[in-house]
């Protein structure tokens, strides 16, 4: 036998274009047989591939796969995390019974929000099995390829007395497309049952705790915290028994400032105007062409900016509720995001956040050599959530402490650019290009008033957690107005119609709604011409900023909650001009400690006072040189 190992790769969410993406990356002399489940349809091109209909498959029939592929070893994955070893992996793998590859987290990682576990950066994604190890470690019970397989066949290889060990360089992996779809939102969908049989060998202990169980009690919750302790325990006992992960030195290198560089930014509208502060630095360094992959929602935006060369921009959806719902979106752009990404030297993802949008598969499918990315230890959910994202990076910039967004991208173009590409300014700011038509639009969308002061109300946000509720809104404006001479400008999308609707009847003739009316340049040119913004942390809010218009902003992230939240203002509020933010003083109930966990609807952000607001919004109006620093009124 001449080859090191074969795969064996189990189908069931992954769309055909994805699966082209991904066999160009299996090294071409490693045989693959392709597992597949009822009625999924396959790439055009699998010519290499063995095909095979089902699910699951025994030890008997992995043995005979293994002598057809001639290969002493196979290669066992799930279709949600899946690797890529380099041709010249023979020689590491020589002796060893079962590999532990880079680590993959699944959706179980928040099964509660109280007990989440323990050490999840210790899964395990698709191992790798002698052929004599395979009557052992997989039974003659059909066993799924599905994502935990990890689980038992390096449980059964440890209690076999087989040597266990970490793949120690090289290797590729994809994570989890159920992790990346925020699965875990939809964690309770599933029954408890359910979710046990996905903790393989850690079901047995589950189930005695929920058969102790009386009727009257959770089971439902109860449940999930007992695979989640089951869960941990296993992990645990297992990642003391194997040699420690060293993964390779993924410490960021300098760019040449030249050649073709892609920009993967998928994100929502404040993201990418809080990314113009990185634009700001890259383009005078940078001198080879500049292309931006970004969501369809930010057109206005981007494709005006005279800093990018070319844009790719496609739908985004987010959250997603299901993994199906991320690898059909993957499915439908990964051909045009392969084709607008050819030819690409690296790739630049500035997120320093899990990442949702799939931009690191988008890189790896597309075969871009290099790949920049963010990552933190202070900030659980990109230790515990990203790692496996993280690994799929070339180049890492470390931030070590939590910061603003801006300097978050300062740090990432001195990486870039080898510490000899200073920001423009000392105090970092955002931007937003806006031509004599959108100013002319403004001008007749809202008409100056001889002694009026025009205020901007920003009345929508990516979710509900972060909208302050309409009548508090009411309640403040009309305050404001009765107490100073003022004209209000309602912005937002056609989704906050109703409330701007209920404000403009509170103001009367001091209000021009329009909402759902003006695309975000335009948007952008009513805000230059405001002398204050006062609304929710939203795209608004930061175009605001942009725009160099002072800004009050309503946050929803508790006065008491850490500063490394995604909601923080000390990573994502205004920057570069006088502001003030108004925060709940507590969480509106424990679980919100760490930050509001509401999703859909106002939560935390109820806390926030109309007198703090107008006491906010009246300091900034009465000041003609105030000062920069964050101010909190809560």
């Amino acid at each position: 036998m001449t080859r090191s190992y074969g795969v064996v790769l189990r189908i069931g969410r992954l769309g055909p274009r994805v699966l082209h993406h991904l066999l160009r990356r299996i090294p071409a002399d490693v045989p693959v047989t392709v597992l597949r489940a009822p009625g999924h349809r396959l790439a055009p091109h699998v010519e290499r591939c063995r095909i095979l209909e089902g699910d699951s498959i025994d030890a008997g029939g992995l043995t005979a796969l293994a002598r057809d592929m001639a290969v002493p070893a196979l290669l066992l994955c799930g279709d949600d995390g899946l690797i890529a070893l380099p041709a010249a992996s023979s020689s590491p793998l020589a002796g060893i019974g079962v590999v532990r590859l880079l680590p993959v987290i699944g959706p179980l990682y928040r099964i509660d929000r109280a007990d989440r576990l323990d050490r999840p950066e210790h899964y395990f994604g698709p191992v790798l099995l002698p052929v004599a190890a395979l009557a052992r470690c997989v039974g003659d019970t059909p066993v799924p390829l599905d994502r935990w397989i990890g689980h038992r066949v390096v449980l059964r290889a440890v209690t076999a007395g087989l040597p266990v060990a970490n793949l120690p360089a090289g290797g590729l992996v994809l994570p989890s497309l159920a992790q990346a779809s925020g699965a875990d939102q939809h964690r309770g969908r599933m029954r408890s049952r359910d979710l046990l049989a996905m903790a393989g060998d850690a079901q047995t202990e589950a189930f005695a705790i929920l058969d102790a169980m009386s009727d009257t009690e959770d089971r439902t919750l109860t449940a999930k915290r007992a695979v989640d302790a089951a869960l941990s325990r296993l992990t645990n006992r297992l990642a003391a028994t194997l040699a420690p992960f060293i993964p390779p030195d993924r410490r960021a290198r300098p760019l040449p400032p030249e050649g073709r560089l892609g920009i993967l930014k998928l994100d929502s509208i404040g993201d990418s105007v809080l990314l113009t502060s990185f634009l700001r630095t890259l383009r005078p360094w940078f001198g080879g062409e500049i292309g931006l992959m970004a969501s369809g929602r930010v057109r206005d935006l981007v494709t005006r900016d005279p800093r990018i060369d070319r844009t790719l921009l496609v739908p985004v959806r987010l959250p997603w509720f299901a993994p199906d719902e991320a690898t059909a979106w993957l499915d439908a752009t990964i051909d045009q995001a392969a084709a607008f990404l050819e030819g690409v030297g690296a790739t630049i993802i500035p997120r320093l956040m899990p990442d949702y949008y799939l931009a690191n598969h988008i890189a790896v499918l597309a075969g871009v050599p290099r790949r920049y990315g963010l990552t933190s230890p202070r900030m659980p959910d990109l230790t515990r959530f990203n790692a496996a994202f993280t690994a799929m990076m070339t180049d890492v910039v470390t931030i070590p402490a939590p910061c603003h967004e801006v300097e978050v991208m300062s740090t990432l173009m001195r990486a870039i650019g080898g510490g000899g590409a200073a920001p423009t300014s000392s105090e970092p700011r955002c931007d937003v290009h806006l031509d004599e038509v959108d100013r002319a639009t403004a001008w007749t969308a809202v008409p100056l008033v001889a002694g009026r002061t025009l205020v901007a109300l920003g009345l929508g946000a990516s979710t509900g957690r972060r909208r302050w509720p309409v009548d508090q809104v009411v309640t403040a404006a009309r305050t404001l107005a009765g107490r100073h001479d003022l004209m209000f400008a309602l912005l937002g999308g056609v989704d906050v119609a109703g409330d701007a609707a209920a404000v403009a009847q509170a103001l009367g003739s001091r209000a021009y709604d329009l909402t759902g009316r003006l695309d975000l340049r335009k948007s952008a040119a009513v805000l230059e011409r405001a002398s204050l913004y006062i609304g929710n942390d939203s795209g608004l809010m930061h175009m605001a900023a942009a725009v160099s218009v002072p800004v009050v902003e309503i946050s929803c992230h508790p006065l008491t909650a850490p500063d490394n939240h995604e909601n923080a203002p000390y990573r994502f509020g205004p920057v570069g001009v006088p502001h003030r933010i108004v925060r709940p003083a507590a969480p509106a109930d424990p679980a919100c400690a760490q930050g509001c966990v509401s999703r859909h609807t106002a939560h935390c952000i109820t806390g926030v006072s109309p007198t703090d607001v107008v006491a906010a919004a009246e300091t900034l109006l009465a000041r003609s040189a105030p000062s920069t620093a964050l101010v909190e009124y809560g």
